[in-house]
């Protein structure tokens, strides 16, 4: 017979329960036998590189170990190829975090001085960071954020020069380590992008310019040949922008909440070993829940719950068919996905696991934590491997899940572990590089048509970085013909960051056979003044798209051109494509100061009302309309703003409802315009305090989530007071505007519902 612990046995030892139980989850029986459970012991590289299983083809061998990395978690390439890596030496020290607070993290920047796969030497350029988690390098200096900031300091080759400073105050806003700002990803238009934020930023003339964007991913942010970005949460691999960056962020009169991404491939994982080691392995049916966290059988996770860094591949080393294809870290099961990315022009990415039941890379060492990813110079890519035991942060640990670190020791050392594995194909060759800083303008120039993406984005971030005009007709020129797609499109972009972006230079891509160098063209197109724009009328006028995904980069540059005639086309677009929100979304942003002429001029041909409405919401006529929380007075209008920081902050809900309350993909359902949130306060109060399962139909549309919704009942911070300002905020900003709420009122609420001792509530039981 199997012998299962239990886990009410060993849970006394433990003085408190943990702040991740849930009350109603009060069996948390262990579901794998534990004589199928390896011990979890710290391995040395040599060993745990045994514990391997790649795809036919691929190999992975140590770049770096410990002593010469310790606890990374990200890094960017600087143009001599040296990695400059955030180690997070402050996180989970211990299971309870004790010292999490001591600026203990440091960047330290790790070279491969003779090329041949392994690191060999190791700077520290930054120590005492506040655990540092995205780093972008620049000739000069150093952006990177660190629990609270983000951060800008110069350097002087492989030294700091001064002190950090912050670069843009208030950039981050989120409240635990698991919900803070992180990526900096350099994107094809120059700025650098996040996940976990709805901000991007761009240096220009030396300082820091920060743009609102849409809200991204949970942690890990990648881009793809054509300026697309990828990014996910814990428990969806991978979703995938289908537009550019932006392109819908035209027009700030409204608020359109378009989804502009979408899920890229399913969520199934396939672990090579028993995983015990889930927050919520303990779900079961066997347990008396309605679902199975592991396969009963295999003892397995079914679908991801830790999904972390992501890249596309975009090198030269592995076979062709990988030209499309991204690879997701899953810090929990210890393996990474690959995603074949179908892009078939039709508007919307889907995708596809190419290996069926099995994974790309995955290993039994239960150590192993994959959290990020990365293109490498020689074609291979860069696995981050944390290599810590404990990979959950307090606020969320269960009693279950601190059993099951501490009985095999994962919850120790504390720090002294690291590793990044490189992974190259067989059968692909990898590339000696150079020192891309010292190359001249013109040899840049031929390195924006490398096979290898490194070297295409960083010859195009060195000439920006350099403003190097010198090189921009021989930009144009490759711009206007040159038989390499991703070529034009970099020098095109390239030419962006240099100031030197006109009409002239946009003008040959509108015309190319490629519909990727159209849109390409098109998106640039969109950053031109109207004046400038106008030039491209006569073409713009003449073109056709060639596939979906074409029309709202189309509908995007009609609008501001403002003519009869560009107008009569995007009205035929717009009345074509009404079931297409992203050509409607594009079509508004392109309006902007122009929403009740064109109104006027398209008649009563547009029948989307949703549309119409933001015409009239948007229009640069109309008085800027505050939300119900900016006209609120004294005691409600300090409620507001104190309920506003802890949305983006302690509470976290932005991050499965997003900053604008617009919901997020298979995470959470739009609180902007929802009745649950603006209607009777007992029911408001009684999700806030303890949860909500299943499905919730909002506004008629069903929303479904992968998991309950977690009340804020047993969160000793959250107080009446603090739920009250919470539900304050939420009812009074974007759309919303509802009675503010008093802490007395979700103090009755509170003693009403003690018994529920957090147990989420069904739609159903509201509706009663």
């Amino acid at each position: 017979m199997l012998r299962y612990i239990s886990a009410a046995a060993l849970i006394p030892t433990l003085a408190f329960a943990q702040s991740g139980d849930k009350k109603d989850h009060a069996n948390m029986d262990p579901v794998v036998p534990a004589e199928l459970i390896p011990p979890a012991p710290v391995l040395p590289v040599d060993q745990a590189w045994k514990l391997f299983k790649t795809a036919p083809g691929f190999v992975i061998e140590a770049f770096a170990a410990e002593p010469t990395v310790d606890k990374p978690v990200a890094l960017d390439y600087d143009a001599a190829g040296r990695l400059w890596i955030c180690e997070m030496q402050g996180y989970m020290p211990d299971i309870d975090g004790k010292g999490e607070d001591i600026p203990q993290g440091r960047i330290v920047v790790v070279e491969d001085t003779d090329q041949d796969g392994k690191a060999d030497k190791r700077t520290v350029f930054l120590d005492k960071l506040n655990l540092p988690r995205a780093v972008a390098v620049f000739p000069d200096g150093i952006l990177f954020t660190d629990n609270e900031n983000l951060l800008w300091i110069k350097r002087d080759g492989l030294k700091p020069v001064g002190k950090a400073e912050v670069a843009a105050p208030d950039f981050i806003e989120a409240g635990n380590v698991e919900h803070k700002s992180n990526g900096l990803i350099h994107g094809l238009d120059n700025w650098l992008y996040n996940a976990k934020s709805g901000k991007r930023v761009r240096r220009i003339n030396g300082k820091w310019m920060v743009e609102n964007t849409i809200f991204r991913g949970q942690w890990g942010i990648a881009k793809d040949n054509y300026g697309r970005l990828f990014h996910n949460h814990n428990s969806a691999f991978l979703f995938g922008d289908n537009v550019a960056p932006n392109l819908l962020q035209g027009n700030p009169g409204v608020t359109t909440k378009i989804g502009e991404f979408s899920a890229v491939g399913p969520n199934a994982t396939w672990p090579i070993r028993v995983t015990p080691g889930v927050n919520r392995a303990y779900i079961s049916k066997k347990n008396g829940y309605g679902s199975d966290t592991l396969n009963p059988e295999t003892h397995k996770l079914i679908n991801c719950t830790a999904a972390a860094g992501m890249t596309v591949y975009r090198g030269s080393n592995f076979p062709k068919e990988w030209a499309n294809r991204a690879l997701v870290t899953e810090s929990c099961v210890q393996l990474v996905k690959a995603i074949e990315i179908k892009d078939d022009g039709s508007g919307k990415l889907t995708g596809s696991h190419p290996y069926g039941k099995e994974e790309w890379l995955a290993s039994t060492d239960e150590r192993f934590r994959p959290v990020s990813i990365y293109n490498a110079p020689d074609g291979s890519v860069i696995i981050v491997d944390m290599y810590h035991g404990i990979i959950q942060h307090k606020t969320f640990v269960t009693s279950y899940l601190r059993e099951q670190y501490v009985s095999r020791g994962l919850d120790g050392p504390a720090h002294g572990q690291g590793r990044l594995y490189r992974v190259w194909s067989k059968d692909g060759k990898l590339e000696a590089y150079e020192d891309l800083s010292k190359k001249t303008g013109p040899e840049l120039v031929a390195l924006l048509g490398h096979a290898n993406g490194w070297h295409r984005d960083t010859a195009q971030r060195v000439l920006v970085d350099r403003a190097d005009a010198s090189v921009a007709s021989q930009l144009v020129a490759v711009v206007a013909k040159n038989d390499n797609p991703l070529a034009r499109i970099h020098a095109l972009w390239t030419l962006e960051g240099l100031g030197k972006l006109d009409a002239a230079v946009i003008e040959p891509l509108l015309s190319a056979k490629d519909p990727k160098i159209v849109i390409s063209g098109l998106w640039a197109a969109s950053k031109l003044p109207e004046a400038e724009l106008a030039k491209l009328s006569p073409i713009l006028l003449k073109l056709e798209p060639a596939t979906e995904e074409m029309k709202p980069y189309i509908a995007r540059v009609l609008g501001p051109l403002a003519t009869p005639a560009a107008w009569e086309k995007l009205t035929d677009l717009i009345v074509k494509s009404q079931k297409n929100p992203l050509v409607l979304g594009a079509a508004f942003s392109g309006l902007d100061h122009h929403e009740l002429k064109f109104k006027a001029a398209a008649g009563d041909k547009i029948k989307h009302k949703d549309f119409l409405g933001w015409l009239d919401k948007g229009a640069s006529n109309a008085p800027a309309k505050k939300t119900a929380g900016e006209l609120l007075t004294g005691p409600d209008r300090e409620a507001f703003v104190r309920g506003k920081k802890l949305y983006n902050g302690e509470a976290a809900c932005f991050g499965c409802h997003g900053l604008a309350g617009e919901g997020v993909p298979n995470l959470g359902p739009p609180l902007d315009g929802s009745e649950w949130v603006t209607g009777d306060v007992s029911i408001f109060g009684k999700i806030l305090l303890h949860g909500l399962t299943g499905p919730i139909k909002v506004h008629g549309k069903v929303y479904v989530s992968p998991a309950d919704m977690p009340g804020l009942f047993q969160n000793p911070a959250m107080t009446d007071a603090a739920l009250a300002d919470i539900a304050t905020y939420v009812r009074n900003e974007w759309s919303n505007a509802a009675a503010p709420v008093k802490a007395e009122e979700f103090a009755k609420i509170r003693e009403a519902t003690k018994d529920r001792n957090g147990k989420p509530y069904t739609e159903a039981e509201l509706r009663k």
